[in-house]
């Protein structure tokens, strides 16, 4: 199940910090936009605030993320990738 979410996040990669948009969110992999394009089978790391109403807690939890990049695209002035999850460990509140 895919979730529809837009959350800022910061993308950590080789090649240095990127702002980034999440599109869409399920267990295994994000959909995100951001202002460059990055390659496919590039590793990245992010952290996302989930919303306390989605994860059904009682305040929003921190999850920081691990994944690779495996599908881009670029339209409408915005650069698409999505990016496997590969391990994720919930931040200590």
């Amino acid at each position: 199940m895919r979730f529809p979410l837009a959350l800022p996040l910061v993308l950590s990669t080789a090649d240095g910090e990127f702002p980034a948009l999440t599109k869409n969110i399920s267990a295994s992999g994000v959909l995100f936009s951001l202002d460059r394009s990055l390659m496919v089978g590039q590793d990245l790391r992010f952290s996302m605030r989930m919303p306390h109403a989605i994860l059904g807690t009682p305040q929003d939890v921190l999850v920081h993320c691990t994944g690779r990049v495996v599908r881009c695209s670029t339209g409408h002035n915005e650069h698409l990738a999505a990016a496997t999850i590969d391990e994720y460990q919930f931040a200590e509140q």
